[in-house]
C-alpha cells in the first residue's frame, strides 16, 4: 500500500500546482485490462477508458468479458477494483477534507479497499442491498436475479437488504448474503469462492499518465512514476 500513499501525495501536489486539473474530479483510473468503457455524466456515448483518466461525479464504467479496471479516489487511498462483466456509476460529494463515496452497482464483481472513513462515507448500493463501511477490504458479487454476496477480507461491512431492512455485520473470513426476497444471512467463507484479483500480486515501480484538458480545451497529460 506504500505506493498508493505516495500516489496520493503526488495528486495533492498536482492540486496545489494546478487546481483546475482536478476541479469536479473524484477519482483516477490506475489500471485497465481488456475492454473497459466510460460514459461520462455529461455524455450519452461510451468511449474506451484509459489508465490515468480523471473521473467525475456520476461517471459510468462498464467492463467486457475479459475487462478489468482499478480506480483510486483522490482524497485518500481508497481503491475500487472492477472485474469483468460489471457495470457501475461512481458518485462523490465533496466536503472540506474528504469525499463521501457511493458506488451504484448494476451488476458484477468489485473489490473495495477502503481507507478509514466517517460514518456513511463509503457505500455500494445494488438493486437488492446496501453495503456500508468505515474502513475495510471486501469483495461484493452482485447478480440482480439472485442477490448479493459480500466476502469480508478485513474489518466489518454492514450489509442491508433494501426490501426488508434486515442487515448483518459481515466480518473477516465470512460471507454475507442478501437476496431479492428480503433474506439476509452470514456463513463462513469458502476460500474457493473468493474471486481472483488480477491486480493482487504486482510490485515494483509503476507509472501512470493522467490525461486532462487545458484551459483552452487542448489535450494534455502528466506522467507520474510511483512504487
Amino acid at each position: 500500500m506504500r505506493y498508493l500513499i505516495k500516489f496520493i501525495y503526488l495528486l495533492l501536489l498536482i492540486t496545489v500546482v494546478n487546481t483546475s486539473v482536478l476541479a469536479g474530479k473524484i477519482a483516477v483510473t490506475t489500471k485497465i485490462k481488456g475492454k473497459v468503457e466510460l460514459q461520462q455524466k455529461s455524455s450519452q456515448n461510451y468511449k474506451d477508458l484509459k489508465p490515468g483518466t480523471l473521473l467525475g461525479d456520476g461517471d459510468r464504467i462498464r467492463t467486457g468479458s475479459l475487462g478489468f479496471a482499478a480506480i483510486i479516489f483522490i482524497d485518500d487511498k481508497t481503491t475500487l477494483k472492477i472485474k469483468e462483466k460489471s457495470e457501475l456509476v461512481i458518485t462523490g460529494k465533496r466536503s472540506a477534507v474528504s469525499i463521501a463515496k457511493k458506488i451504484d452497482l448494476d451488476g458484477g464483481t468489485v473489490r473495495a479497499m477502503v481507507s478509514k472513513q466517517r460514518k456513511g462515507d463509503f457505500i455500494i448500493q445494488t438493486a437488492t442491498s446496501v453495503a456500508s463501511v468505515k474502513g475495510t477490504d471486501f469483495w461484493l458479487v452482485s447478480d440482480p436475479s439472485n442477490g448479493d454476496e459480500v466476502m469480508g477480507l478485513e474489518g466489518i461491512v454492514n450489509l442491508l437488504n433494501i426490501e426488508t431492512g434486515l442487515n448483518v455485520d459481515v466480518t473477516e473470513g465470512n460471507t454475507g448474503v442478501s437476496t431479492p426476497d428480503g433474506q439476509v444471512n452470514m456463513t463462513e467463507t469458502n476460500p474457493t469462492n473468493i474471486p481472483d484479483d488480477p491486480d493482487g500480486n504486482e510490485s515494483g515501480e509503476s507509472q501512470i499518465r493522467i490525461y486532462f484538458e487545458g484551459p483552452n480545451g487542448e489535450q494534455k497529460s502528466l506522467l507520474i512514476k510511483y512504487q
